[in-house]
């Protein structure tokens, strides 16, 4: 088809962005849409597209030759004139080869968005509805030559991919002008990343080879902080101390009513540790035999009215968060499945929003549509029907919302739509759907219940909820907890109607055993979070602030990336489908990083940059004032380490005993001191190339350990003895010493779960090993459990394994239960 003049190109981001607009352009029209090689014509409009950013900054040795050998004289870099590139750097084409055949096609659809600039009339920014997406048209015919603020420039600016609202976005193209400062901001965040990232990477590998560090240090602004944040809980967790403390508790009878109420700990008690925790048992028992079978009174009773309103609709991030608690979905898999509901079925909207508000234009307009619609899907049409359209949440602001909205059902969400999605996509658009729904229900109310009990000087104090309106609850589920759930509002028991002064009597006494436990390893929903919230990471009160109102580090469209490509480069793993474990490499990288500069891996450099670019984008700063600001600080860090006479204050591995020797495997490498994550040294062959390099040697040798020895003998071998270990996500357990590695023929393997329900066991004849106990596989030992179901305790076999037919199912429960649970999943 032979070329002609258009009066309208549209330059879309995406393929599928190009073709929902050439679909709502022809229905405008009249017109059915053609598509041709590289572009879709609509009468005299074309529309082509391109694939995210088509050009980049090149790297500082396509400035100069010098650049090629990594010089600390040489920093820091900073372009005089910046050039831009559409091919890849020959290092990344290097490092991934794939990519050889994907610039080539690039290359080629870039020449043809390129060819049909001059036939146009009138050029459409039609990039994403975002910084990003208003640079990457924008430098495109900046590259080019044409003026993207010129005055045959328009822009289109869509925010769902419903036919309805791609058509009003196109009746509302509006000058490419009026969006300069967003594109200057985008420029400035482009630069400044390239000046922190190329000048702090080569700064700190540098730095880093100094000390003996192999490899390129790669630096980030959002990479290293977040970095930062899993190595942070990666080392409190492998350095935490399970501490067991006990509670008193008490179940007392009153003239309405049992209820049960935990102890309350004076300050001044004895047997309590620093944190407040009652870690002598023996007090705590004393408690419980002072007041059983004993008469009390209750000092005080009080009842307050409270009300919660309906959780927020979502933005990516509560999106991501979310579905990775309750979906098991890593954060890009929540994105592709989010992408995919707003590209393909047009069901729900913008997906990469950071805001969890609505404009008041919707509840005036498409909201009724878009409630009947979702009567009509079975899942939601009991919530949905019971919807009062007249109510108005908090979540209706237009003051909060700027370039997008929270994310929520389309007036194309219809029955017909949901029964073409797959069942991933169905339960992503259901999390979508109730939160809109919520929106119209009333607040949930309850009364919170509160009594204090004396019995013999002690106190004890219950507490409880008396569920008065359900409310929004009714769309999740009465029994759901929101987000913001105030702390003890989980107390469900419902509280007899008493006074103050009443009598009770105790009906049982007991105390609980409890155990600290470690922070939880962070999974993609967690981290996200951490991301968005980071202010709490943080304890200065300025960069608290900061990053409280720039809505932490990076983006809601760059959040699952950096966790991908902290993946990929080797300085996370994962553990499982979603949980994230700094490596070795990771740990190393923060702690070289972090002595050569605090703002290297602070959250506070991306928080004072962000508030600068908001700035900017609002015309408020000047983007080259930015720059220089910038290059100044990169300036004063070098500088700093310069006039220090070049030492280096990297993190230095002190080499352990057979560092330097041959390695006894390959015979080649030599044995090279290294760290894990939690700082501990040991040996390995120094070819080791990466993670399933086919030429690692792989050979490791562990210092041997003062080991905390139990003083039993391993049952199962009868060399070993039984140790105590603890897990990467700090669980404790006991097993055999003879482990020497994975793979291992000599390996024993014999291990016991946990160590804190394993009894002393039983000795006799002065033999230092046990006796089995078990009187079904008269192998293992009977330790102590309780039921998750029903609560109660009961012994098993500890040579249980799960999904294991052949491991012993010996249970006996310690007191009879109400029912027959399955069996305890434990281990």
């Amino acid at each position: 088809m032979a070329f002609k003049e258009f009066d309208n190109l549209y330059i879309a981001e995406k393929p599928n962005l190009a073709e929902a607009l050439a679909t709502a352009r022809g229905k405008m029209l009249g017109i059915k849409p053609e598509k041709s090689k590289g572009h879709w014509v609509i009468g005299n409009d074309a529309i082509t597209w391109l694939f995210g950013h088509m050009y980049e900054y090149v790297e500082p040795e396509a400035y100069s030759s010098d650049y090629e050998k990594w010089r600390m004289s040489d920093l820091p870099i900073v372009p005089e004139d910046w050039k831009r590139t559409a091919e890849y750097s020959a290092k990344k084409l290097a490092k991934y080869p794939d990519l050889k055949k994907r610039q080539a096609s690039k290359l080629s659809h870039l020449a043809h968005v390129v060819s049909l600039l001059p036939k146009a009339k009138r050029i459409i920014n039609a990039g994403d509805a975002e910084r990003e997406g208003q640079l990457l048209v924008d430098e495109l015919l900046e590259e080019n030559g044409v003026d993207p603020f010129g005055n045959d420039i328009g822009r289109v600016w869509v925010s769902s991919f419903a036919e309805k609202d791609v058509i009003k976005a196109i009746e509302g193209i509006f000058p490419n002008a009026e969006k300069r400062n967003l594109f200057n901001a985008a420029v400035a965040r482009s630069k400044a990343d390239w000046l922190h990232g190329m000048n702090m990477t080569r700064f700190s590998t540098i730095e880093g080879r100094k000390s003996g560090a192999d490899g390129v240090v790669n630096i980030g602004r959002v990479q290293t902080p977040t970095l930062k944040l899993v190595v942070d809980r990666d080392r409190e967790i492998a350095n935490f101390k399970a501490v067991d403390h006990y509670l008193p508790r008490a179940t007392f009878k009153h003239a309405n009513g049992d209820f049960s109420a935990n102890y309350v700990i004076p300050e001044d008690l004895s047997g309590l540790d620093s944190e407040g925790r009652l870690v002598d048992k023996s007090v705590a028992e004393a408690i419980t035999n002072k007041i059983a079978g004993k008469n009390g009174r209750v000092i005080e009773f009080t009842r307050s009215a409270k009300s919660k309103s309906a959780p927020l609709p979502y933005s990516l991030s509560a999106l991501q968060s979310e579905c990775s608690s309750k979906l098991g979905l890593t954060a890009q898999e929540t994105l592709d499945v989010a992408q995919s509901l707003y590209e393909r079925h047009k069901a729900t909207t913008y997906p990469r929003s950071d805001s969890r508000y609505l404009p008041k234009s919707i509840l005036d307009g498409e909201a009724p549509q878009i409630m009947q619609n979702l009567v009509g899907i079975m899942e939601h049409k009991e919530s949905a029907s019971a919807a009062n359209m007249s109510l108005k949440s908090k979540a209706w602001d237009d003051s909060k919302v700027t370039d997008h909205h929270g994310i929520i059902p389309t007036m194309e969400a219809t029955a017909s739509v949901i029964a073409k999605m797959t069942p991933m996509e169905r339960s992503v658009f259901s999390l979508i759907a109730k939160a809109f729904i919520a929106q119209f229900h009333p607040d949930h109310q309850w009364n919170a219940l509160s009594a204090t009990v004396e019995v013999e000087g002690e106190k004890f104090k219950a507490t409880g909820k008396q569920v008065t309106n359900a409310g929004w609850k009714v769309v999740y589920g009465v029994n759901a907890v929101d987000e913001d759930e105030e702390e003890g509002d989980n107390e469900t028991q419902a509280l007899p109607a008493m006074s103050k002064t009443d009598s009770v009597s105790v009906a049982k006494s007991d105390v609980t055993s409890k155990r600290t436990t470690p922070p939880s390893v962070f999974n993609d929903g967690t981290l996200i979070g951490a991301m968005a919230a980071v202010h709490k990471f943080v304890t200065d009160p300025s960069v608290k602030k900061m990053l409280k109102d720039t809505s932490g580090i990076g983006t809601e469209a760059t959040r699952a990336n950096i966790i991908e490509g902290l993946l990929k480069n080797g300085l996370l793993v994962r553990a499982g489908k979603t949980k994230l474990i700094s490596t070795s490499k990771g740990g190393v990288l923060i702690d070289q990083a972090s002595k050569l500069s605090s703002e290297i891996v602070s959250p506070g450099l991306t928080a004072a940059w962000e508030e600068r670019l908001k700035a900017i984008s609002e015309g408020k700063y000047d983007a080259e004032k930015f720059i220089d600001e910038l290059v100044q600080s990169l300036k004063t860090i070098i500088e700093t380490k310069k006039t220090a006479g070049g030492s280096s204050s990297g993190v230095k591995i002190e080499p352990i005993e057979g560092h330097g020797e041959a390695c006894p495997k390959c015979k080649k490498g030599k044995m090279m001191t290294r760290q894990t994550k939690a700082g501990k040294a040991f040996l390995s062959c120094s070819q080791y190339f990466g993670k399933d390099n086919p030429k690692n040697c792989g050979h490791a040798i562990w210092p041997k350990d003062e080991e905390d020895v139990t003083g039993l003998d391993c049952p199962k071998c009868k060399k070993g003895k039984l140790v105590y270990r603890k897990t990467r996500d700090g669980r404790d357990f006991q097993s055999c010493n003879q482990y020497f590695g994975k793979d291992d023929p000599k390996n024993c393997g014999y291990a016991v779960w946990p160590k804190a329900d394993i009894p002393e066991p039983e000795v006799k004849g002065g033999n230092s090993s046990p006796t089995p106990n078990c009187t079904k596989c008269g192998k293992g030992f009977m330790v102590e459990r309780t039921s998750k179901t029903s609560g109660k305790k009961f012994l098993a076999c500890n040579n249980w394994r799960k999904n294991d037919p052949l491991s012993c199912d010996a249970v006996q429960w310690l007191s009879e239960p109400s029912y027959r649970p399955p069996r305890p999943k434990f281990g």
